[in-house]
């Protein structure tokens, strides 16, 4: 081969490298998590020191829950790049989601000190620790909440990594103060609507009613495979499937969009379109919503699907599904929303950063799982946080023999359970049960009244 035929051949290969990152990159972005997967994987066979396609191969694998192939790809990645902020922190990430917290905070650290003023990755790091007194964190981070050239994401991530510090040290009004300032930057980013919110509610209730269930009953698809976990975030509904996902029959499903995305393509006018739909309609719609499923869920019985929002959804599930159980998670609402402030979510949640709004949308969920056990008796279990918490095993047994599952001491030890976590909770439920969560809201009882009065009657309930 000449020296003209080499450069072409060379140049071709570029070109064709150059195309199939881009479709990669396209897939990844799409959200077509296999097709990237596959495709970065065909990249890092012919080009194994490509620094972005491992790195996205890591991010299409850690999408796709497979926590120990992201982990292999992110390792790849920084033995090209030791230096990427980027792959360290992804690599943190799913070290935290995978129960590896003290191994996260590693990887954050080294982060930290390549980045040492990007706010995000100091709130990341802050969920992995706990502070102490005179922990030189801290004054990082006041020095850090304090950087008036931050952006406004980045003064936010800030305060509520200061926020969370600060708690852990007992200095709660200081704490509040950094959370009420993270929440009122976060509430300009985002739009909500309660009076609207209350319409849509109001709307559900008027159409799923009892003689809609009455008109449609024995209808619906048969299957039993999913199980889903409703409630508010926040409410334990990461507790409730750690300890479901410890029996072997049950795979954690996390938080999934397939009903929501199911009922947007076969209700496009939900609520109101959903009365002209019959029983052949809802078997389509349960069948459709279960084969979604079907596509992550491994050779386990069940899936549980724990997408908090699905209260919303729950009378197209009843007809739809008629041998789907629903657990309903329940706790202290100013406990609750509470926590829900102490929190930034990356999505959705809208209605989380303002105190009175809050308390609104606590009672839209309220008003609604009252609705649905007026008109499905029988058909949802209400399990408490804080008995839960009080009795683990009597409340473990009752859910599963309303599963239908039988006794597994696993479920015990929830704690032990290794399985992707992308929520929150990651930590919490890497730990045996403990009662530090319950009545958190004592410690900032004087800074509540505005959501004390939106919640209204329901502020002292399970309060004692």
């Amino acid at each position: 081969m000449n020296r003209k035929t080499r450069s072409k051949s060379s140049k071709g290969r570029k070109a064709q490298l150059k195309l199939a990152l881009a479709n990669a990159e396209k897939a990844l972005l799409d959200g077509a998590f296999i097709r990237a997967r596959q495709l970065y994987e065909k990249i890092v066979r012919s080009d194994p020191k490509n620094l972005s396609a491992w790195a996205n191969l890591g991010a299409a694998c850690l999408q796709m829950e497979d926590a120990d192939a992201a982990k292999y790809a992110f390792f790849e990645a920084l033995a090209i790049e030791p230096n990427s902020v980027p792959i360290l922190v992804n690599l943190a990430t799913l070290l935290n989601q995978t129960g590896a917290s003290g191994e996260a905070s590693r990887y954050y650290r080294r982060a930290l000190q390549l980045s040492p003023t990007d706010a995000e990755i100091w709130h990341d790091f802050s969920r992995t620790k706990r502070f102490e007194k005179d922990d030189p964190d801290i004054t990082s981070l006041h020095k850090l909440a304090g950087d008036l050239s931050l952006k406004s994401d980045g003064q936010m991530h800030a305060h509520y990594a200061l926020g969370k510090a600060l708690e852990d040290i007992g200095n709660y009004d200081a704490a509040f103060d950094s959370l009420r300032m993270a929440n009122q930057i976060a509430r300009k980013n985002v739009h909500f609507d309660l009076p609207a919110e209350h319409q849509f509610a109001s709307k559900i209730i008027e159409t799923f009613n009892q003689k809609f269930f009455a008109e449609r009953m024995g209808a619906g698809n048969c299957s039993s495979t999913p199980i889903l976990i409703v409630g508010m975030p926040r409410s334990g509904t990461t507790l409730i499937e750690q300890i479901l996902s410890s029996h072997p029959d049950v795979h954690g499903g996390g938080e999934r969009n397939d009903l929501q995305n199911t009922i947007a393509e076969m209700i496009p006018q939900f609520p109101k379109a959903a009365a002209s739909k019959w029983a052949t309609e809802y078997a389509a719609i349960g069948e459709s919503y279960v084969s979604r499923l079907n596509k992550v869920k491994n050779k386990t019985k069940h899936i549980t699907d724990k997408m908090p929002r699905n209260f919303y959804f729950l009378g197209v599930v009843g007809v739809a599904l008629p041998n789907v159980r629903i657990i309903h998670c329940k706790r202290s609402p100013i406990d609750t929303c509470l926590s829900c402030f102490a929190l930034h979510f990356p999505y959705g949640q809208e209605f989380a950063y303002d105190l009175r709004e809050l308390g609104g949308y606590f009672n839209i969920y309220n008003r609604l799982m009252a609705h649905w056990h007026r008109v499905m008796p029988g058909r949802i279990l209400d399990l408490n946080y804080e008995m839960t918490v009080k009795d683990l095993e009597g409340e473990a047994r009752r859910i599963l023999q309303f599963c239908g599952l039988q006794w597994q001491d696993e479920c015990l030890k929830f704690y032990r359970t290794k399985r992707q976590v992308a929520t929150a909770s990651s930590v919490q439920v890497r730990e045996p049960i403990h009662s530090r969560s319950v009545d958190r809201w004592l410690n900032f009882e004087k800074h509540l009244v505005p959501l004390r009065e939106a919640l209204g009657l329901l502020a002292d309930d399970g309060l004692g």
